[in-house]
């Protein structure tokens, strides 16, 4: 068996990591560092690098059509439309300037419904604004009448990036409608319960991902596991084989052959907010479960070669194993707090 395994969030920003990690009992994280072949790349969205895996050719400007795959991941076959995904979100003013919120609950299933209702009038000169089968993800959705010329940001980077306005010829057009929808937003009844409720109100839409579904190109996975609307999409445009995440990993790493990939992100959130107390519990987890997992098949002799993929707003490192790596036993632990990052350019 040959398994890609992808962790968004393992890299947390490199000022802070030994602050944040150095006293984590990490022992599986700490044998696969050690015993693999480490190489770091430059930085990117998962979202992007989940595509750029699956072999998705890609406007290096534009990025990948993120809105269309992911949409039929949900559900929904996007056709030959043009589609861009239009999420509500709670921006904030912080320290003088507006940013996005990584706290912020998603819209409901209801609230969706109101959202499509108040706002689809006036995104009609752009096209249909709708969400995907019931609205439960909080995911908004324009199906555009022409391609904008937009250079978008995926907001898992925005934090850190701050790319908080799209660029491109065309964003001065889509600025003026966002600040428009601003407006309509904070009157909607929706918000003023959320408000009550003690949650950030949905007061902006973010765009981003624009984009035709592409022709299915080769299956490059013979099986996927992950939780993710978009690695779903990837699944089925790509023909292969997809299911949620087992609970048990034995349910995954038993299986006989193939090529698999498995996306885990419970980092992700936590990562996002930058929130150390949340980010270390789910790392001590994860270790204890699916790298402590990984480390006994390796040693076993059960995998061809395993690839993990760590994704940081900083950098991206690959760690190659294969059972030859394994059984080097004269490499010492490696620990997370004790990597440097190299200077990669994106």
């Amino acid at each position: 068996m040959q398994l890609h395994l992808i962790i968004p969030g393992l890299l947390w920003p490199s000022k802070a990591l030994h602050n944040t990690a150095y006293d984590l009992n990490l022992p599986a994280l700490s044998w696969l560092l050690g015993h693999g072949r480490l190489s770091w790349h430059a930085p990117q969205p998962v979202e992007n690098f989940l595509c750029n895996t699956f072999g998705i050719d890609m406007d290096e400007a534009a990025g990948p059509p993120i809105a269309a795959l992911r949409l039929l991941g949900e559900g929904v076959d996007p056709g030959t439309a043009i589609w861009l995904c239009a999420d509500p979100v709670h921006l904030h003013i912080e320290q003088g300037r507006m940013s996005l919120s990584g706290e912020t609950p998603p819209a409901t299933t209801e609230e969706m419904h109101q959202i499509v209702a108040a706002l689809a009038p006036y995104l009609a000169e752009l096209g249909e604004f709708c969400s995907a089968a019931n609205g439960e993800r909080g995911h908004g959705y324009l199906r555009l009448k022409e391609m904008p010329q937009l250079i978008t940001t995926p907001p898992s980077s925005s934090v850190v990036q701050s790319k908080l306005l799209a660029q491109g010829a065309d964003a001065a057009r889509w600025q003026r409608i966002g600040n428009e929808l601003q407006m309509l937003l904070h009157t909607l009844p929706l918000n003023v319960q959320r408000e009550c409720d003690g949650r950030p109100a949905l007061n902006s839409l973010w765009f981003w991902g624009a984009g035709v579904l592409p022709p299915r190109g080769v299956r490059r996975y013979t099986r996927v596991c992950g939780n993710s609307p978009l690695l779903n999409g990837l699944a089925r445009w790509s023909a292969t084989s997809q299911e949620a995440v087992p609970l048990n990993p034995e349910a995954l790493l038993e299986s006989p052959t193939g090529n698999a990939l498995l996306l885990l992100d419970s980092l992700q959130t936590a990562a996002h907010r930058l929130d150390a107390l949340a980010w270390r519990e789910a790392l001590v987890a994860l270790d204890h479960v699916w790298l402590q997992a990984l480390r006994r098949t390796l040693l076993s002799g059960h995998f061809g070669s395993l690839r993990i993929t760590a994704i940081g707003d900083e950098a991206s490192l690959d760690i190659h194993l294969d059972r030859r790596d394994a059984l080097k036993f004269w490499r010492r632990p490696k620990a997370l707090s004790g990597l440097n990052y190299p200077q990669v350019s994106a």
